[in-house]
Order: structure tokens, then sequence, then C-alpha cells
């Protein structure tokens, strides 16, 4: 039983789709900026964070404006850490709630 109930959250958790990367925004602009290797992997990310974080909300997403380019560890202020590679794939996407 506990093996089912353990299994089940499981499932659960991966079946909701994730907004951590969501920064609300006090004017209701929102933004989502993700660090990644691929490009395609970093924007759909990204849409599917701000699609999410609209649906929460009971609202549909209306895309402002996105912006992805390729980025060293020194072009970006952040932590080394974070990149896997010498180079990596930013995305930063803004949007809002309607």
């Amino acid at each position: 039983m506990k093996k089912l109930l353990a299994l089940t959250f499981v499932l659960a958790s991966f079946g909701c789709s994730s907004t951590r990367d969501v920064r609300p925004g006090v004017d209701g602009i929102h933004q989502i900026s993700i660090l990644g290797e691929e490009v395609n992997d970093t924007e759909s990310a990204a849409y599917k964070q701000a699609r999410a974080y609209c649906h929460s909300l009971k609202k549909d997403v209306e895309y402002l404006s996105d912006e992805t380019f390729k980025a060293t560890p020194n072009e970006l202020d952040t932590d080394k850490k974070l990149f896997k590679k010498s180079e990596s794939v930013a995305t930063d996407l803004k949007f809002k709630c309607i």
C-alpha cells in the first residue's frame, strides 16, 4: 500500500506543470528567465510555464516579448556552476495574464 501511495505521488507531481521560474510583476507584467543548453528546450519551458501560471489564475496568456541568446558565464551575472558547457542559452520571456 505504501508503495502504491508513493508511486501515485510521484506520478502526480510529474503531471503538474511547474511555474518555478515565473517572477510575478507588480504591474501585471511577469517574467521568466531560463538558462539551458538548447534553444528549443529553454523556449519551450518558458512558454509552458507562462501558460501554466496564467492557467492557475484561470486566465489566458498574452506574450509580450521573448529573447533567446547564447551566453558564456562571463557575460551573465550568474553562478558559473549553473553552466554545463562553456556556452549556454538564456531565454527571457515577458507576458501578461488576461
